[in-house]
Order: C-alpha cells, then sequence, then structure tokens
C-alpha cells in the first residue's frame, strides 16, 4: 500500500484491519468547534467520504459558524451557505439548474471530472431538519430531486449574544468575552421578580452568526434570532398573565419584554479601592524636579464629580504629565472643578482663557489608569463605577452633566451630549441602576464646511445624545389589579415591563454563549434574557433538560418524544435512508457513499454528540455514541428501496441497560428511577419494532 492511499485502524483487542481511507482533507483543520464537538467529527467523515466533486449547501447552524469564520473557511469543496429552513429548497433548486445546465451542453466538460458526476449534498442540524426546516425538505424528496441530505443531530439548538453585549455583573458592568467562569452575573428570579445573583458555569466562542437589534424606548439589545427574551403572555379574562421565553425571531413589535430599572441598595458596593499606580519619583530617568500630588486610594463623591468632568471636557498626556480640561474662563464648571481638584490633590491649577491645566505626570498616570479612555470619540465608562454607592455615581453624573449636559428647558428631563457612542450606551445602562428612565440615543451630524461657532468644519463631524428623568413611583395603595395589568412587574423594585418598537436584521458579529447556574438568565444590556446555549428541538429526547425545557416541580425536562426523522423519511419511499453515528467512522463513511451514489434523494441522519448541549466530559464522546448504539437508544440502520436492514444487530438480551448511557450525561441527572424505567420500555418496544421490520426485509 503506498503511502496516502489508506491507513491502519486499530480495533478492539489489539487487531488491525486495512481500510482504504483517503487522507485528504476536504474540511480542513483549523474551524472553530468545541473540544469534543460530535458534529465536527461527523462532518469531516462524510467529506472524506463525498471526494471533491461534491456542491454542499450548508445551514446556519453550528457547523456553518465553526467553519466560515470570514475570510477563513474549513471547506475545500464547492459550499453554500443559506437560512436555516431553507437546505431542502436550495439544494433541489441547485440540482435542477446544473441539469438544465447539462441538457444544454454547457457542463459537459465538468460532469465526470475524476470522481463521477457531480454530488448534490445538504447538510443542517436537527432544528434546520425536523423543526423549521422539514417543510422544505418534504417537498425536495416528494419531487424525487437527486440530492443526499445530512442531518446532524445534537438533540438541541444552541444560541448567542454578539461580542459588544453589555453584561451586569457584581463586579461591574463587563462585556461578554470579559466575563470568566466562576463569576457571578445579576440574573432575574422568575417565581419573586426580583434580582438575584448566579454563578457562570460555562463561557463559549460561537464563531459569527446572523445578528438581529430589538429597540424598546429605552433599551436596545443584539442576539441571534434564535436567542430566547423574556416575553409576557397574557391568558385572558379571569386567568393571570404569565412570563414566558421567547426566541428573537419570534419577538414582534407590540410585545413586552423585562428590563432591568434599578438596582436599588442591591448593587450598592462600598467606595472602589483603586490599584496603586507606579509613580514617577525624583532619580527616575530624566527626572530632577516633580511636582508632589496627593492621589487619593478609593473613590469618594467628589472625586467621581471631578472625574465626570474629566470624562466630558478633559484629557491627559502621560508622556508630558500633563492633565487639562477644556473649560472656558469664569464658567461654573472652571470654578467647580477649581475648587474640587484643591479638595482632592491639594494642589493648584494653571488657567489660560480656554483652559486649565495640571502639571503633574503622577495625576496624569492615575487618571490613564481608571480606563475612561482617551480623545472624544474613545472616552467610556468603566464597569468599576457600576459597582460605587449610588451617591458616587450621582455625583459622576453631576460631573458628566457640568461637562456635556443641559436641563431642557420645557420639560424635567435631562440630555448628555457626546461623540462616544460607547460612552452613551454604558451611561444609559449606568443611570437605569440608578432609578432614570432614559430615551433612545439620537444621532445628528454636521458635514464638513458647515459653520459651528462661527468656524467652519474641518471634516465630517458626528455625535449623539440622550434624554433622562428621574423615574415616577407608581401609587399602587389603589387599583393594584387594574395598575398590574399596565405593567405586570409593577411590584418589583428592580425590573420593569417595556414595550418592543422594532426587530430587524442587523449584520453579522462574532458571537458567545454564556451558561449561568439556577435561574438560567442574566441581564445583557439591561433586557433579561434567557441563559445562552442550550434550546429544545423536537430531536431532544424525553426527559433531557434544555433552558427551554428546565427542571422543576411539574416538568421532567423535555415533555415528548423525539422525532423519528428516518422513519418521516422513510415513509416519502425514497431509495435510501440511513442512521450512523461518527463512534462508527467506517459504516458512516460507507453509507455516505451509498447514498451519494443513489438516484434520487437520499438521507442520513447523524447522532453527533455535543458535550456542551449534553453537559459531559468532552472526551466523552465518541463513548456515548458508541453507548447509543449498544443501548439501543439510537440503532444504527439502513432502509433500500424499503427493505431495513440492521448495521450493528444485537438480540434484546445484548443490549446495554439504557441507564448506563444516560447517567454519563448531566442533562439526565434529575431522573427518577422510574422516569428511567420509562424510557427503557420505550427502547425496547421501538428496538423490536425495527427489528422485526428487518427480519421482514
Amino acid at each position: 500500500m503506498k503511502a496516502g492511499e489508506g491507513r491502519l485502524e486499530e480495533v478492539e483487542d489489539n487487531l488491525f484491519v486495512p481500510r482504504l481511507v483517503t487522507t485528504e482533507e476536504n474540511f480542513a483543520p483549523g474551524h472553530r468547534a468545541c473540544i469534543g464537538c460530535g458534529e465536527a467529527l461527523a462532518v469531516r467523515h462524510v467529506c472524506k467520504a463525498l471526494g471533491k466533486n461534491v456542491i454542499i449547501v450548508n445551514a446556519t447552524g453550528c457547523v456553518e459558524i465553526i467553519s466560515s469564520l470570514l475570510p477563513q473557511t474549513s471547506w475545500q469543496v464547492a459550499w453554500i451557505h443559506t437560512l436555516f429552513e431553507n437546505v431542502g429548497a436550495v439544494v433541489s433548486g441547485i440540482e435542477s439548474a446544473y441539469k438544465a445546465r447539462e441538457r444544454k451542453g454547457k457542463l459537459a466538460a465538468a460532469a465526470g471530472a475524476g470522481e463521477g458526476k457531480v454530488k448534490f449534498v445538504g447538510f443542517a442540524g436537527d432544528g434546520g431538519t425536523s423543526d423549521i426546516g422539514l417543510q422544505a425538505l418534504s417537498g425536495a424528496m416528494e419531487r424525487f430531486h437527486n440530492f443526499l441530505y445530512v442531518c446532524y443531530d445534537n438533540e438541541a439548538y444552541m444560541n448567542c449574544l454578539p461580542a459588544s453585549s453589555r453584561i451586569m455583573t457584581e463586579s461591574g458592568l463587563k462585556r461578554i468575552v470579559e466575563v470568566v467562569r466562576g463569576e457571578r452575573v445579576y440574573a432575574f428570579d422568575r417565581k419573586n421578580h426580583e434580582l438575584v445573583v448566579k454563578r457562570c458555569v460555562g463561557v463559549f466562542d460561537n464563531g459569527t452568526r446572523e445578528i438581529y437589534e430589538l429597540r424598546t424606548l429605552h433599551h436596545q439589545i443584539e442576539a441571534t434570532p434564535n436567542h430566547p427574551f423574556l416575553v409576557l403572555r397574557r391568558n385572558g379574562r379571569g386567568r393571570e398573565n404569565e412570563l414566558v421565553w421567547k426566541t428573537l425571531g419570534a419577538v414582534k413589535p407590540g410585545d413586552l419584554v423585562v428590563v432591568l430599572k434599578d438596582l436599588a441598595d442591591f448593587g450598592e458596593g462600598p467606595s472602589y479601592e483603586f490599584d496603586p499606580i507606579r509613580r514617577t519619583v525624583v532619580g527616575d530617568y530624566k527626572v530632577t524636579h516633580l511636582n508632589e500630588i496627593e492621589l487619593p486610594e478609593e473613590s469618594s463623591p467628589d472625586l467621581m464629580k471631578y472625574l465626570g468632568i474629566y470624562v466630558g471636557d478633559g484629557w491627559t498626556r502621560v508622556r508630558r504629565g500633563e492633565t487639562g480640561f477644556a473649560l472656558p474662563e469664569g464658567t461654573e464648571e472652571r470654578r467647580t472643578l477649581i475648587q474640587l481638584h484643591s479638595d482632592i490633590f491639594g494642589d493648584s491649577i494653571k488657567e489660560d482663557e480656554m483652559n486649565v491645566y495640571v502639571n503633574s505626570v503622577n495625576l496624569a498616570k492615575f487618571i490613564d489608569s481608571l480606563s475612561f479612555g482617551a480623545g472624544a470619540k474613545n472616552k467610556t465608562i468603566p464597569g468599576w463605577v457600576f459597582t460605587l454607592p449610588k451617591a458616587e455615581k450621582e455625583a459622576f453624573v453631576e460631573g458628566l452633566l457640568l461637562s456635556d449636559g443641559y436641563k431642557v428647558k420645557t420639560s424635567n428631563s435631562l440630555r448628555y451630549v457626546s461623540a462616544s457612542d460607547e460612552l452613551l450606551k454604558r451611561l444609559r445602562l449606568l443611570l437605569q441602576t440608578m432609578g432614570y428612565r432614559v430615551g433612545k440615543i439620537h444621532k445628528q451630524r454636521r458635514e464638513k464646511g458647515s459653520l459651528c461657532v462661527y468656524r467652519p468644519l474641518l471634516k465630517d463631524t458626528e455625535w449623539g445624545y440622550i434624554a433622562f428623568s428621574k423615574r415616577s413611583a407608581w401609587n399602587t395603595d389603589k387599583y393594584l389589579s387594574q395598575y398590574k395589568y399596565q405593567n405586570f412587574l409593577i411590584e418589583s423594585e428592580h425590573f420593569d415591563m417595556e414595550e418592543v418598537k422594532e426587530v430587524r436584521v442587523v449584520g453579522r458579529e462574532p458571537v458567545f454563549d454564556l451558561q449561568i447556574e439556577g435561574e438560567h438568565n442574566f441581564i445583557a444590556d439591561g433586557v433579561v434574557v434567557h441563559n445562552t446555549g442550550i434550546q429544545r428541538s423536537s430531536s431532544t429526547p424525553y426527559g433531557a433538560w434544555t433552558t427551554t425545557a428546565p427542571v422543576g416541580k411539574k416538568s421532567i425536562g423535555q415533555a415528548t418524544w423525539k422525532k423519528n426523522m428516518p422513519e418521516i423519511a422513510v415513509a416519502h419511499q425514497i431509495p435510501y435512508v440511513a442512521t450512523a453515528c461518527p463512534s462508527y467512522p467506517f459504516d458512516l463513511m460507507d453509507k455516505v457513499k451509498r447514498g451519494a451514489e443513489t438516484e434520487g434523494p437520499a438521507y442520513i441522519h447523524i447522532l453527533s454528540p455535543c458535550p456542551t448541549g449534553w453537559r459531559c466530559q468532552p472526551n466523552l464522546s465518541v463513548e456515548l455514541g458508541r453507548l447509543a448504539v449498544e443501548t439501543g437508544v439510537f440503532p444504527l440502520y439502513e432502509v433500500v428501496n424499503g427493505e431495513y436492514r440492521l448495521s450493528v444487530d444485537l438480540p434484546l438480551s445484548a443490549l446495554k441497560p439504557v441507564r448506563e448511557y444516560l447517567r454519563r450525561q448531566g442533562r439526565f441527572k434529575h431522573l427518577t428511577e422510574e422516569v428511567v424505567e420509562k424510557i427503557q420500555e420505550r427502547v425496547e418496544k421501538e428496538y423490536l419494532r425495527l427489528r422485526e421490520k428487518a427480519r421482514q426485509g
């Protein structure tokens, strides 16, 4: 055997069996799959079996995410991405278009180039197959198109938030990419409708996906379309309304979602202790004299007001040892700053007509270390500000308003203006933790050459502003039930309901998952969202825990039995149907070859263990796949022109107990012995029925 033509596979009892398997990788390494991902393993085997002469249509989902982070790709064959529900329609359309061009003689040279005719293959997960994609698949099989459809079944949906999402944690506001496992985050107690703190037990990078934006009057958030939001369901007269999870793609304008309205005393920590900086001292390189200054060790209302003014009108130049503020002479802001500086730092300020300056390298270093950003467009509010006592947060807002804010004459609302979009977004979230009602971010733009303060602008300029005011308390002493109909969470100190104004597609972004213990939700951009990661599909097995089929006093998790997609395919009377698992790679590849060579539609259903969704160790993926077969939970078989053939034919007495498969997965750990026995009976019944079909041929 020549190198590259095959390999030896070690099997049980140290026997070696020669198998002709190409070493060529059509699904290349470098993808972003999780460790132990059964889908990635399955796709690799499928692509080996298909060869180069293939066109693959792939639905939005895990495989698409991990494999096509532009401009990179793992696909070494022709590959087309399509919508979640459209694989059956797109692959049959491509096959029809190809045949039409072939009939016209436009593809004669391409046909049969080394590997036979072009094969048309559709890839989708269990959601894109058994749920939203079933209609398109059924139509393609009914029309008898010549294609192979591969379902990689991980028995759940996965969902996520973009990298820019801001998460409320006990240690302050953080981007989702900054949250680490073990960190404590704020969550919504669905029983008491109050704020709780829960531990993050998982963080996952899921590549790049399509993103939707949801807007209310006071909030905006981006997420994948299958991400669940907590929405009010009105149950009609005489019945109490309730909060239910609804995916973003199904949320409509007019729906009411749960949002954070105030951290109140819950989020108040002590004054923030600053990390010490490395002070410059006389004797350092080129330092012969120094302007000594007192630096505070912790935050205070005066310091936060000072820093609020700095965020609006200040700058630092550490190398020059300069801190400056653009505050014109004779203004209240300048007088306030000078007094604050004297009280805090015990040092004098230099002044000219338009600016004030402090020449101190250590002050510049100190302010620079606080992470407020540099430059008008890059200023921000660091996460630690969100942990401060309310008095210090109020002082910080006062400082901001002294610099770039004002009171609207015709109302009680305040406005803050900034060129930094990130600053406005974070300020809006900060104000919402302090009991303010905050409007949307408004944008304004002036083009180059237009006059501003009697001078033409040198370049296009854009800025934004937000308006905000203190919330007025509802008088619930009277008519509580009527008020509660208007606002389901009127009695909650920390949460509110807001009407959705708009849901729209905004593009593609890198996305991440969090997994939160207990409540399985958290607060992102001020909105309560579901624990990202695991949602039920119609392929989720009976009794399995998912975030949308949670375990409780009245729920064992998934309440319905797994949809039997292979039998649905058989009912379409197509020539080839098979089940497979990457734990049996040669069986899988042989079936893919037979399916691809079949004239007419072929369907292969591949069980793909998912350590994240199944709550198991990554090194158990292959073992779990084998156990699924050896317990009869997922039999391997094929149906050729209506005749059943078992690939692994075990007598009922030889099957391992189902509990051996279930107990290795965290999603089943809650099951009682009674439920396990119920599953065992169902598995045996279905397995005997399948063996009888195979016996009859």
